[in-house]
């Protein structure tokens, strides 16, 4: 069976990044997404307008109609799910091809291995409906400028999670990145410092 025609095999660096995943594809497989996801494309677009606007309309999407069907998906591996998922034969990830075409899930070949990638608009509102407290503050009467964060705090395991992730991915955690992806879809504003401290700890 061809594997390319059932939905695209990604050939080149991982990432984790929506618009990267896009930009791998070719404008026809772009255009495929769009007409997956009903969106309204010009045959006269370049290839990075229609990234743009995929890159815009897949989170929305995702939100809206297709979380609670992603969710049951990844319950079924349990605590095992992570962001990237390696398989050896694509008949395990076949079920998935409809996500996959509407831009849901990137799958890349890496050498025997299939990786299932998850990018970070999606992951991240997976997450954001969890309940985040608010984050316990500590002041240490040696060192009025410290702050100890309480460990039990949602807001810190879900930023730890996303940095244990993005160490699996790529190797390295940004702060800067997550500041800006917490900062899209949560009302309570962190900087890259705040995040680092509180990954850090």
């Amino acid at each position: 069976m061809n594997t390319e025609e059932t939905f695209p095999i990604i050939k080149k660096t991982i990432s984790a990044s929506l618009m990267d995943n896009l930009n791998y594809y070719t404008k026809a497989q772009l255009v495929e997404v769009a007409k997956q996801l009903k969106v309204e494309t010009k045959k006269s677009w370049k290839k990075s307008q229609l990234v743009t606007v995929l890159t815009a309309s897949i989170p929305k999407q995702f939100d809206q109609f297709y979380k609670p069907v992603v969710e049951d998906i990844l319950n079924q591996f349990g605590e095992q799910v992570e962001q990237a998922l390696g398989f050896q034969q694509i008949q395990q990830i076949e079920v998935l091809a409809p996500l996959i075409k509407k831009g849901f899930f990137y799958v890349y070949q890496q050498e025997n291995l299939l990786v299932l990638v998850i990018p970070d608009e999606i992951w991240m509102t997976l997450w954001k409906n969890d309940e985040v407290e608010e984050i316990t503050f500590e002041i240490d009467s040696k060192k009025l400028n410290n702050f100890a964060v309480n460990e039990s705090d949602a807001r810190y395991k879900l930023l730890q999670k996303w940095k244990d992730n993005a160490i699996q991915i790529y190797g390295h955690a940004s702060a800067v990145y997550f500041s800006t992806i917490w900062n899209k879809y949560y009302d309570e504003q962190l900087t890259a410092e705040q995040v680092e401290d509180i990954i850090n700890r």
